[in-house]
């Protein structure tokens, strides 16, 4: 268990018994010889198998003594650390019964093995509670992205070998041994993705709940018998402990997932009714803006205009200024409220992209700001709406030049992940960030911090990607630039066409990228 006194230890287990019966044998022998020569000269001629017997008889005999002694001295004396570990595997076993967060008490139990017992690398895997399959929760010596991809099925073959061998240890070398060739290496290759040499199983009842996978630092310090009856005990203890832990956080999973059920349904409610109101206030004073502005326009375009002062110009002006901007705002309420039934077809989002970048290129150069493309090769196509996407594309790409102002870097990503099958769309940009009290409230509608902001382009950008099933989110820090990154699934036609939740407060899990946004 303690491997770096591992060699050392075996050494003089084997030479000091040995060492010690040889030396006792020639002293017991050359005294034997001595004392028959002088007082019975008469037996100095015995047969020289009559000496190697009783040689053999006292060898026999001594040596059980002689090994518990020197048993008792490498444990007490030269190593006690050794005689340690059982004590050490104890009050870990406690402290992991006091512990019910999983994460917490992952952590605790592969750390303290891997770093007390010295061993290359400890992981806990556990089984879902939904599920299936076999997953590391935590490991010593891994990194967390290698450790989170490996899967084992309740039907591979390491699974049923421990299913098998309850409550028994598996050691690699003597499983391997014990199958055929073909079956050997379907063991080997499980191994290997555990990175480990030995797996101690972890049963509550007849349900195996887990394991604990341990990888010795060298060929030399292999686990002995002592060392796994001491780690199927502790493995018996903790056992309940880890399932009691994977139920608790199932359970708040569960929870939480109800909230969200809750939250996202009184959510709907609401903003069908604000949908509905939208849609009725839009229609009902856009049309009458549109005439104010239009007749506001030809008094302005008519050639005797002279006879106006400059007070009843400036406020024609501010008419048509002013009626333009409401009538923005009904633009925006009436695409909020018809994208729902926005007609969806296959596109390439690298496309539409270039489209909208064109729209804005004259612009940005006025503007100074170095935009970055970085594109995947071999994006998949997307189902979904040009127009609905373009505007996406322009409100983040405008939030992000508004933000760094002249001279500043605005970089546009997009890729794909093959096994999520999940399209990611990333706008980083090196402003100002974001300040706490504005990120809480950057989505909510009509809220900006721009004099000439509107405060809905965000808004409707949530709802779009909502409306595809996806998710946006953000890293901000003040002063650090702000990165927006927004997810969208492959098939968003199976999505819900439901409108996704809005938090009441502007929300936490869903964010803009800079503060001053549209």
């Amino acid at each position: 268990m303690i491997p770096s006194e591992r060699r050392p230890k075996r050494i003089l287990e084997t030479l000091l018994p040995f060492f010690t019966l040889f030396v006792l044998s020639f002293t017991v022998l050359s005294l034997a010889i001595y004392l028959v020569d002088t007082r019975f000269p008469n037996l100095v001629n015995w047969h020289p198998l009559v000496w190697i017997a009783l040689i053999a008889a006292f060898t026999a005999g001594s040596y059980p003594s002689i090994d518990q002694f020197y048993g008792w001295l490498l444990r007490r004396v030269l190593f006690p650390e050794r005689s340690q570990v059982p004590h050490f595997l104890k009050h870990l076993s406690e402290e992991i019964r006091a512990t019910t967060d999983l994460s917490e008490l992952a952590n605790l139990l592969v750390n303290s093995l891997g770093e007390v017992c010295q061993f290359k690398t400890v992981s806990l895997s556990a089984r879902e509670p939904r599920g299936e399959r076999y997953v590391v929760i935590s490991a010593h010596g891994w990194n967390v992205s290698d450790y989170r991809k490996v899967r084992l099925e309740a039907t591979s073959p390491l699974v049923e070998l421990m299913k098998a061998a309850q409550p028994k240890s598996l050691l690699r070398e003597k499983v391997i041994q014990s199958l055929s060739w073909q079956e050997s290496n379907q063991i080997t290759v499980h191994f290997e993705a555990l990175r480990a040499t030995c797996v101690v199983p972890l049963w509550v009842k007849s349900k195996l709940v887990g394991s604990i996978n341990l990888l010795a630092s060298s060929s030399e310090q292999a686990l002995n018998e002592e060392d796994l009856l001491m780690l199927e005990e502790f493995g018996r203890e903790v056992a309940p402990s880890v399932w009691k832990a994977l139920l608790i956080d199932e359970i708040q999973k569960i929870n939480r997932e109800l909230q969200d059920s809750r939250s996202r349904i009184l959510q709907n409610a609401k903003l069908t009714a604000i949908e509905q109101l939208a849609t009725g206030i839009a229609h009902e004073i856009h049309n009458p803006l549109t005439i104010i502005s239009g007749k506001a326009q030809v008094l302005l375009l008519q050639k005797d205009r002279k006879i106006y002062d400059e007070k009843v110009e400036e406020v024609l002006k501010t008419v048509v200024k002013q009626t333009r901007r409401a009538a923005d705002i009904t633009k925006k309420l009436l695409m909020f409220s018809r994208a729902s039934a926005s007609p969806r077809e296959k596109l390439k989002l690298e496309t539409v992209l270039e489209d909208t970048f064109s729209l804005i290129a004259y612009q940005m150069s006025l503007e100074g700001v170095e935009i970055e493309r970085l594109v995947a090769q071999d994006l998949p196509d997307f189902f979904g709406n040009t127009q609905e996407l373009r505007e996406v594309f322009l409100n983040l790409i405008l939030n992000a030049v508004q933000a760094t102002g002249p001279g500043g870097r605005v970089q546009i990503e997009i890729t794909f992940h093959k096994a999520d099958k999940v399209f990611l769309l990333r706008v980083r940009d090196n402003g100002p960030g974001i300040s706490g009290e504005n990120l809480e409230r950057i989505f909510n509608p009509f809220f900006t911090t721009r004099t000439d902001g509107l405060g809905l382009g965000l808004f409707v950008t949530q709802q779009i990607v909502h409306r595809y099933g996806g998710s946006i989110r953000l890293e901000s820090e003040p002063g650090e630039g702000t990165l927006v990154v927004i997810e969208l699934p492959l098939e968003p036609e199976a999505a819900p066409n439901a409108v996704s939740v809005i938090p009441e407060k502007g929300g936490k899990e869903f964010h803009d990228t800079a503060s001053g946004r549209r």
